[in-house]
C-alpha cells in the first residue's frame, strides 16, 4: 500500500499540477472534530492523504483505525472518509467548500450507518489573527442510527512561530452552535485546538503534541502526536 501511494504521488508531481500531503497521527481517543462527540474511547491511528490541484479543487482520503478490536467489528473508531471540495478566495475572503462521505461504522458497507457531511468556511486574515465563519451539515443515510443536523461556528486562530519558524505553536478557539447532531445536546459550546510542531525539513513536519478540546455539557479532550509529509 505504501508503494502504491508513493508511486501515485510521484506521478502527480511529475505532472506538476498538484501538491500532495500525507499525514498520520496517533491519538488517545477519537472525538468528532465538529462537535466533540466521543466515537471511540480507545487509542486510534488516523491517516490522511490530501491531493490539492492548482485550480483549488482537492480530493481527500482519511481513515481512522482503532488500536483495539478488528477493522470490521463495527466500532466507531474504524472509519474511512472520501472527500472532495475547493479551496480559494472569493472577493478577498478565503473560502473552503467541500462534501465528505463518512463510511462508518463498518467500512466498505456503503449506505449502512453512513453519513454525508458538507461544509462551507469563509474567513479573513487580520494582522494578529484569522477569523473564520463555518457551516456544517450532517445528513444520515437510511438506517444510519445517527441524527442529522447543522453546526455553525466562529473561529479565531493564530500560529506563533519560534526559532526562525523551526517550531510553530498553532492555536484556535471557536464559539459553536450545534442543532443536536449525532446525539449531541442542542445548544452553544466552546471548542479549541493547540499544538507544538517541529518543522524538521521543508517537507517534513513532526507534530510533537496536539490537543482538541470541547467545553460543553460533557467536556472532553483528544491528544495526539504524528508526522506530516508534503510532496
Amino acid at each position: 500500500m505504501k508503494t502504491i501511494i508513493v508511486n501515485i504521488a510521484t506521478a502527480l508531481l511529475i505532472l506538476n499540477r498538484v501538491s500532495v500531503t500525507l499525514s498520520s497521527v496517533v491519538a488517545n481517543k477519537y472525538l468528532f472534530s465538529a462537535s466533540g462527540l466521543e466515537l471511540s474511547r480507545d487509542p486510534v491511528v488516523q491517516t490522511d492523504l490530501y491531493v490539492n490541484f492548482r485550480n483549488g479543487i482537492y480530493a481527500d482520503l482519511w481513515a481512522s483505525r482503532s488500536l483495539k478490536g478488528k477493522w470490521d467489528d463495527g466500532g466507531l473508531g474504524n472509519e474511512i472518509d472520501y472527500g472532495i471540495g475547493w479551496n480559494g478566495t472569493i472577493k478577498g475572503l478565503t473560502a473552503h467548500i467541500g462534501v465528505t462521505y463518512f463510511d462508518e461504522p463498518k467500512s466498505f458497507a456503503f449506505g449502512a450507518g453512513d453519513i454525508l457531511y458538507s461544509h462551507v468556511r469563509i474567513g479573513n486574515d487580520f494582522k494578529h489573527l484569522s477569523l473564520t465563519l463555518g457551516y456544517e451539515n450532517l445528513t444520515p443515510l437510511p438506517d444510519s442510527g445517527f441524527q442529522g443536523g447543522n453546526i455553525v461556528s466562529l473561529t479565531a486562530s493564530k500560529t506563533f512561530p519560534l526559532w526562525n519558524d523551526k517550531v510553530t505553536l498553532p492555536a484556535s478557539l471557536s464559539a459553536v452552535y450545534d442543532s443536536g447532531t449525532a446525539g449531541s445536546e442542542r445548544g452553544l459550546f466552546i471548542k479549541g485546538t493547540a499544538g507544538v510542531n517541529w518543522n524538521a525539513t521543508k517537507r517534513l513536519t513532526v507534530n510533537l503534541l496536539s490537543v482538541s478540546y470541547f467545553i460543553r455539557e460533557k467536556s472532553d479532550a483528544m491528544f495526539g502526536t504524528g508526522v506530516t509529509w508534503n510532496f
